[in-house]
């Protein structure tokens, strides 16, 4: 607890466990001075967890059983992984001399962990406590963030340890000149006839996004996004031109295939950025990438940069935004094309007589706060969300890269909790809400300022839309039994509505937000027939 304290950690989440007893009285002995979330499944826990270090950037903490608790709670160590999210989670561990006997509930943390965390640790004396803690800590928040587990035996827990000061080792610091290879960027930047500047990937602040935004703004270059990073730069800029991922702005697909200078920020760019390995990744002369990024590691992806940068977002955004390289008015002209692009491109699609639900994502975005959070879990539904759903401000939009199922509810308490000033707004899918759904009532007790909205179409959309594109007409397992939403939010005591015109979202959700200040649910009923934000399927029709 003193280690948590001197970290600045003042909350944790956790289901808890027989085998840390110890911890757990250590965490009521603080009183009010420490929250301790209470979860239902493991699984949720890390996701709060995650999310907690994805919003404030210090490691979210999990405390969780060994065995069946530590194999739950790998969901959030890998959804960290990809996120490059700071996150430590505690496993309450077997006693040292029953390790690797058969005692009930082991399991061997670095081989479960060993492919998913930064590092897994393990307390084996009382005396190790601090360095370990300490070393945690550092090893989470050093270089790329990722999660770092750690086993403590249930016998070490019960150990008498003397306080003392906890010997923090110095941070390995942030190579800040980058100056030289600034001018580098610049002077390609000046020879380049169409620019484009891409933002993905983790360790950004909002100073680093306004500057890069002021760079480019004043230059006329255009900015995308990888996928799932919309929130990165705030989406009104005239320099912002688009995501990069599973639906690409047309205008932005065929810039970025002709493009002779990209710089990425952070971002990498993997199999969906590169639409399944097919853009982007054969060397071409007439294409020279900058790539930007906090480790050696991340520059191992599928395109080879020609210049590699070691550098965080902030340091390098803060040393771009004080070039001054000559000003091609090309740039402009091809940003305009490109903003024209996009913001076509976010206009719903009209399908006729059938309601597209991007309209009703759309007109909710305009009625909510400006810096609400947005979290998403996985499944075709977020797609409507990604593309309606415009992005002012860092933060805003929890949707990890992954795209791991089950995720948006718990994030959304998460955010909850730690921005307790702001909206939160859950989306889900009827087969991802479920995953997660019993983590609401956390939001009941603590009255948390989140509303749901569960996009019930009768299936799992994804795996349905690939179904009837490779088998036309011959789905199976995509069906889904759903029980009654409106009164299972209700049997937690959280006010809910069914709407079956998903063009009544909007007015719907500014009548329930009025009434309360707690969580609130809407389920949308959608077309199963608009499958994704472009298309219809007809089941048995070739697609």
């Amino acid at each position: 607890m003193k280690s948590f304290v001197e970290h600045g950690v003042q909350r944790a989440f956790c289901v808890p466990g027989e085998s840390y007893l110890a911890i757990l009285e250590a965490i009521r002995e603080q009183g009010d001075a420490f929250d301790l979330v209470v979860c239902r499944h493991e699984g949720g826990a890390a996701y709060m967890a995650e999310a907690s270090g994805r919003i404030t950037g210090k490691p979210g903490i999990c405390l969780v059983t060994r065995g069946p608790g530590a194999c739950n709670a790998a969901i959030g160590v890998h959804t960290a992984q990809h996120e490059g999210t700071p996150m430590i989670l505690l496993v309450g561990d077997v006693t040292r001399g029953t390790k690797g006997q058969f005692a009930f509930q082991d399991i061997d943390l670095h081989q479960l962990y060993g492919g998913m965390a930064k590092q897994v640790l393990e307390i084996q004396k009382a005396d190790d406590a601090y360095d370990v803690m300490d070393q945690a800590f550092r090893i989470a928040t050093t270089g790329r963030p990722g999660p770092v587990v750690i086993g403590v035996p249930d016998d070490v827990q019960f150990d008498e340890v003397p306080c003392r000061e906890t010997a923090h080792r110095q941070e390995l610091p942030w190579k800040t000149d980058l100056s030289h290879d600034v001018a580098e960027v610049a002077d390609r930047l000046a020879a380049a006839q169409r620019p484009l500047l891409v933002v993905g990937g983790t360790g950004w602040t909002q100073q680093a996004s306004s500057r890069l935004a002021n760079f480019a703004e004043r230059l006329g270059i255009p900015v995308a996004s990888t996928f799932r990073r919309h929130d990165l730069l705030d989406n009104r800029s005239e320099s912002y031109v688009g995501s990069i991922g599973i639906f690409t702005p047309p205008t932005l697909h065929d810039y970025l295939t002709t493009s002779d200078l990209i710089i990425s920020i952070s971002g990498t760019f993997g199999e969906i950025e590169t639409a399944r390995y097919k853009r982007m990744v054969t060397p071409s002369p007439s294409r020279y990438l900058v790539h930007v990024a906090r480790e050696m590691a991340e520059f191992d992806g599928a395109v080879a940069p020609d210049l590699a940068i070691i550098g965080d977002a902030e340091n390098f955004c803060n040393a771009l935004n004080q070039q001054e390289p000559a000003c091609n008015p090309l740039w402009n002209r091809h940003r305009q094309t490109l903003r024209a692009g996009y913001m076509a491109y976010s206009e719903p699609v009209d399908f006729g007589d059938r309601i597209n639900p991007a309209s009703a994502v759309s007109a909710l975005a305009q009625r909510l706060p400006e810096r609400t959070i947005v979290t998403l879990g996985a499944g075709n539904y977020t797609h409507f969300v990604l593309r309606h759903h415009p992005f002012h401000e860092l933060n805003t939009l929890l949707a990890p890269v992954c795209a791991p199922m089950g995720y948006s509810i718990p994030a959304a308490i998460s955010a909850a909790m730690q921005c307790p000033a702001q909206e939160v707004v859950a989306y889900a899918g009827d087969g991802c809400f479920l995953m997660n759904a019993q983590e609401l009532v956390i939001a009941v007790k603590r009255r948390l300022k989140l509303t749901v909205i569960v996009m019930n179409n009768g299936i799992y959309g994804s795996i349905r839309m690939h179904q009837e594109f490779r088998y036309p007409g011959r789905p199976i397992a995509t069906n889904l039994d759903n029980p009654d939403f409106v009164q299972f939010a209700n049997s937690m005591g959280i006010p809910a509505r069914r709407i079956d015109d998903p063009r009544e979202l909007s007015e719907t959700w500014q009548t329930m937000r009025r009434s309360t200040d707690g969580p609130i649910f809407i389920e949308m009923s959608t077309d199963p027939a608009i499958i994704n934000t472009e298309r219809l399927i007809q089941p048995g029709q070739p697609q």
